[in-house]
């Protein structure tokens, strides 16, 4: 028996304390998984290296892996193994990685000077070796679109893949026509790619944003649909 904020719990009538509390958030009950665990019999090993949590109800938890080796570098506050934070193509972890694409996520911003609309980016460091790749599209109301990218051959639609840039975003006249903003961020290994991206879509009138981490295995059909995009366009620039 667990009481929301109490430290205080019981086991068959048994008086424990915990050095945490269960808790409510958003309408859905969090309770801490090691007492928890070990309450119902469980054996409990938390490895704070791949921040994983080993439960056996056996009582007998198989050894996790060690991560053993390798240097440990901070790139804008963020730790980095080059061993045990990659696989075994070089491919950023996903949990190290999500931590990077949300770096870059915030630091994104959309702002108005002088009438005009401007899209910011300060891009975080990263290791060598990877690459950022950072796509933002613009939809508005009446159907008109851009997509800016650091690839493609008109001008008025790159972006830098690197450092800090200043984007006027021409296609927004009207802020209120505006229907939503789709970004895509990934940070790719040079020659072997990334296990994910970060897609966020933030709706205008609702106010509200969505972000989603999309996993390799799910990348394949974003891929062909992006090519298909970048064949259709028109020669005003837009997508129909």
């Amino acid at each position: 028996m667990l009481q929301i904020g109490n430290k205080n719990y019981e086991v068959n009538g048994q008086q424990k304390q915990m050095d945490t509390v269960a808790l409510l958030k958003e309408s859905r009950t969090f309770v801490p998984v090691r007492f928890v665990s070990e309450a119902l019999g469980a054996t409990v090993k938390w490895n704070a290296n791949i921040r994983t949590v080993y439960i056996d109800m056996n009582g007998d938890v198989a050894p996790s892996p060690e991560p053993t080796g390798g240097t440990v570098k901070y790139y804008d506050g963020i730790a980095f193994n080059d061993v045990t934070d990659v696989d075994q193509y070089g491919r950023i972890k996903v949990d190290k990685l999500k931590e990077f694409l949300l770096k870059l996520a915030d630091q994104l911003r959309f702002v108005k000077e002088n009438g005009k609309y401007y899209i910011e980016c300060t891009y975080p460091e990263i290791p060598e070796g990877y690459k950022w790749s950072l796509g933002i599209t613009i939809y508005n109301k009446d159907g008109t679109n851009d997509g800016y990218s650091p690839v493609g051959r008109n001008p008025e639609w790159l972006i830098p893949a690197k450092d800090s840039f200043k984007k006027e975003a021409t296609v927004v006249t009207d802020i209120k026509n505006v229907k939503l903003f789709n970004i895509v961020i990934s940070l790719d290994h040079v020659e072997t790619g990334s296990l994910g991206i970060l897609n966020i879509v933030y709706y205008m009138d609702k106010s509200e944003m969505r972000a989603k981490f999309v996993p390799e295995s799910g990348l394949y059909l974003q891929r062909i649909i992006r090519k298909h995009l970048i064949l259709i366009k028109c020669s005003n620039g837009r997508v129909n």
